[in-house]
């Protein structure tokens, strides 16, 4: 580090976690950092890395040739506040963010080529919405891969030639526009204007006009202070237990619980970090963890690198023990004897490189980067050239075993962890779990405000229900801005939905009611809150329709009542004389319309009625088997409402979607030709009633689907968000 001059911009980083722990701010060091001694030193990271074996290398190494990243996570409510100190305390001439070049993907290269072509927007957001998760990968120049596509929506008109003739003349890399870097933050010597052009964002985030690499060429250091909302769950259900509970959790030291492993184990991981998805709950049920090595191994597993290099599977049999570990060849034992024989991290890459073709340290970090981020074969011949002389020379190897191992590298293409970030990252979903697991009310209370996972608010609230976690109603008088837990008369506790769960309620209006409510006492009802507080009629018709006035009055009600003072009066005003008219008798809503309006408005009900309950006769009436009900495998028909659709491009045309009937939840595995049957259906599926071959593992359930059945046209579901 000294040799490289880098001594002060590693006292720089341990400033700006020092700062963070001043502040209460959760933030923790990640990435190949999480790799040195003297990061694990300085406070920056939280990784012991001489006793987990870390490579250093992938790091920092004396020939390194680029500069080194020093990740950091901040919660994100709290990266401004960081952002700001760096600022003021580093000077505005000498920091500033680099930029990201964003380029083109066909969805966005067909919005503004069509905008040029005349194309109407209705067409062009119809064509984009169709390329959906099939095509929407795709860079323009490989348009005529979804000529599909462009036939159904363009049919025979002249200008669909054109626009694919156009988008193929577009070049791979083409830039449309800078943005901010989601976290590169350069500190300079000297001010920045001797090396760049700046301008500021929208936002008026201070911004350099050249990306991280360029930024890199000039010499410049790059420090990532990145918001992750994560740790910002931490942040708030810690400071949760302190209000409640009157205790401070360190939790950078969480004693080791065999209640939680056991959790972990059973596939119980909604809301956990990193490992919540169906994909890794699946891996969990099939992998047990029972240590922090195992969870950085789960962590890094489900990633495009090792997905595409065949490890998951390989890995989970061995681990288990069904199929003996072996090597592609004996020189790499020493490499993958931790991970059971198979490629897992990008260190395992480098490692390979340096110990069986004889690269330097700097030219394997040459070769894990070309290997992982390749399109096309021709941009790695020379590195696969250089790669098997190597192998035959230090190695020893044959030329078709040093094929094999360079074609094992270039496999693991995509996004792979570095270990050293894998082991971080393990180490958040351990204390995800844990904090879940003691203190769940504030746990999802925090989880809830900050909405860092990949499921909607509903779900969330079922899973919290599930762990005896009570909700309150959204409430004029006593909702704030955020989820927050409260005591009941009985000492249990509960989660009081705030005012900003209502889709129309900005932060703002939120903010102003709760000032006003401090200032002059609860509202009486609509009246009262018109009369004191500026809310326009629409943020006020969404607070009723909500039930945010339920104890005071009857939803139409006030819905009759805001109509009557927005024609006869101005918010914010309290007249001389009141001309309002006495409300009609008006007929209540049902259960059915609450629900609905809920589900609406706030995406949750919080008084546990799920959809599929309002349609559950109509349902059974369909042949569809209650979730609660089904056997523990077999030929199945069960229903549930879409909480997720995925569709991802290493899964060979699969898709995956995931339904729910109230606490329960199953995955539903869809075949490249059923997807190509039922795509239409598939799309716009709310409610699925879904045939198929069910399997249990734990919390891990999987249907693979052969008949679907969209139930159309219920009121009850229309509100449901889709993740």
């Amino acid at each position: 580090m000294k040799a490289l001059g880098l001594s002060e911009f590693f006292l720089v980083a341990a400033e700006v976690t020092d700062f963070c722990r001043s502040r209460g701010i959760v933030a923790a060091g990640r990435g190949s950092a999480a790799a040195s001694v003297v990061c694990y030193l300085l406070g920056i990271t939280g990784t012991d890395p001489v006793n987990h074996n870390l490579l250093f290398q992938r790091f920092l190494h004396l020939g390194r040739a680029s500069l080194p990243d020093v990740d950091i996570d901040i919660g994100s409510s709290r990266r401004d506040e960081v952002l700001a100190w760096v600022e003021e305390r580093f000077g505005a001439a000498t920091e500033a963010m680099v930029c990201n070049k964003i380029t083109y993907r066909l969805p966005l290269a067909v919005q503004d080529l069509g905008r040029g072509l005349g194309i109407p927007p209705v067409l062009r957001n119809t064509l984009s919405k169709t390329l959906g998760r099939d095509y929407r990968h795709l860079r323009p120049h490989k348009a005529r891969e979804a000529q599909s596509v462009f036939d159904a929506i363009l049919k025979d008109a002249p200008v669909k030639e054109v626009l694919l003739r156009l988008l193929e003349l577009i070049e791979k890399g083409f830039v449309r526009h800078i943005s901010p870097h989601s976290g590169g933050v350069v500190l300079s010597r000297y001010p920045l204007s001797h090396y760049t052009p700046q301008e500021r964002s929208s936002g008026g985030i201070r911004l350099l006009q050249f990306d991280k690499d360029d930024a890199e060429s000039l010499g410049l250091i790059k420090l990532d202070l990145l918001g992750l909302r994560m740790l910002g769950v931490f942040e708030r259900c810690r400071e949760e237990v302190l209000r409640l509970e009157g205790k401070w959790l360190t939790l950078t030291d969480l004693p080791d619980d065999p209640d939680v492993w056991q959790a972990i184990q059973h596939g119980d991981t909604m809301g956990l970090f990193q490992i919540e998805s169906p994909a890794q709950t699946r891996i969990t049920v099939d992998v047990q963890p029972q240590s922090f090595l195992d969870l950085a191994h789960q962590v890094a597993l489900i990633r495009p690198g090792p997905i595409q290099s065949g490890t998951v599977h390989p890995y989970v049999r061995r681990k288990k023990g069904l199929e003996p570990v072996s090597y592609l060849h004996p020189c790499l034992e020493p490499i993958l004897k931790k991970s059971y024989g198979v490629l897992l991290f990008q260190e395992d890459v480098m490692r390979i490189a340096v110990e069986v073709a004889g690269f330097s340290w700097n030219d394997a970090e040459r070769f894990r980067k070309a290997v992982s981020s390749y399109e096309e074969d021709d941009e790695i011949a020379d590195e696969k050239r250089r790669f098997i002389s190597g192998a035959q020379h230090k190695s020893g190897l044959d030329e078709q075993a040093a094929v094999e191992v360079f074609d094992l590298c270039s496999s693991f293409r995509g996004y792979g962890f570095a270990e050293s970030h894998a082991w971080a990252f393990g180490t958040h979903a351990y204390t995800s779990a844990w904090l879940r697991h003691h203190h769940p009310a504030e746990y999802f209370s925090a989880l809830l405000t900050e909405d860092p996972g990949m499921w909607p608010r509903a779900t969330l609230v079922q899973e919290a229900r599930r762990k005896g976690v009570g909700f309150s109603r959204v409430h004029i008088n006593l909702s704030g801005l955020h989820y927050q837990v409260g005591r009941n008369e009985d000492g249990s506790k509960s989660v009081r939905v705030p005012l900003t769960s209502i889709k129309a309620v900005s932060v703002g209006v939120a903010r102003k009611v709760v000032l006003e409510r401090l200032r002059g006492g609860p509202f009486s009802g609509v009246k009262d809150l018109y009369e004191r507080v500026a809310v326009d009629r629409d943020t006020l018709e969404a607070l009723a329709r909500a039930g945010a006035f339920d104890s005071l009055q009857e939803r139409r009600d006030a819905l009759y009542q805001i109509g009557a003072l927005v024609h006869i009066q101005l918010p914010a005003q309290k007249p001389m004389l009141s001309a309002l008219p006495e409300t009609s008798p008006l007929l209540e809503l049902s259960v059915r319309e609450k629900v609905t309006w809920d589900y609406r408005l706030k995406g949750l009900n919080e008084w546990g009625v799920h959809p599929v309950d309002l349609i559950r006769q109509q349902l059974l009436s369909l042949g569809a088997t209650p979730m609660v009900r089904l056997p523990h495998h077999g030929h199945v028909t069960t229903a549930g409402v879409v909480i997720a659709k995925q569709r991802p491009p290493t899964a060979k045309g699969f898709a995956f979607y995931v339904i729910e009937d109230v606490p329960l939840r199953l995955q539903v595995v869809i075949s490249p030709d059923l997807w190509e049957s039922e795509r239409s259906v598939l799309r716009e599926a709310r409610v699925l009633v879904v045939s198929g071959l069910l399997e249990k593992r734990g919390k891990a359930w999987t249907i693979r689907a052969d008949q679907f059945v969209d139930v159309h046209g219920n009121t009850a579901t229309s509100g449901m968000e889709v993740a």
